[in-house]
């Protein structure tokens, strides 16, 4: 009996800091995109943030497909924008997903972008493209 206790609580414990941590957020592109090398319409997507052993995951879900991305490494928040923030670099003429930031946390790198390129915030308290 003992054990099964131990068991369940262990379990609820996993369980709640489990979704402390996940957090999801959905925001409109209004533009196609490249994300994890995967090209994307212009919709609705949904952003989720998974910490594993290896390392933080982005989760992209919109209404055709889910992506999961490797984060490159975590980002420290470098103004008092605490809103959720997606940040694409345009290369090309095309936008390229780069950064994920999640309300009143750090963000995510998922793409060093070396050449010249300008980018395009969508969300935030001062959206702006």
């Amino acid at each position: 009996m003992k054990f099964r206790m131990l068991v369940a609580i262990a379990a609820l414990v996993v369980m709640s800091s489990a979704l402390v941590y996940a957090q999801a957020v959905d925001v409109k592109i209004e533009f196609p995109f490249v994300a994890g090398g995967k090209d994307f319409a212009a919709g609705k997507y949904s952003f989720e943030v998974r910490n594993t052993g290896g390392g933080a995951v982005i989760i992209l879900s919109g209404a055709a497909e889910t992506k999961d991305i490797l984060a490159i490494t975590s980002l420290a928040r470098h103004d008092r924008d605490q809103d959720f923030e997606v940040v694409f670099d345009m290369l090309g003429g095309k936008y390229y997903l780069s950064e994920v930031w999640f309300p009143e946390k750090d963000g995510y790198l998922l793409l060093s972008t070396k050449e010249a390129h300008q980018h395009a915030v969508v969300g935030g308290s001062n959206p702006r493209k």
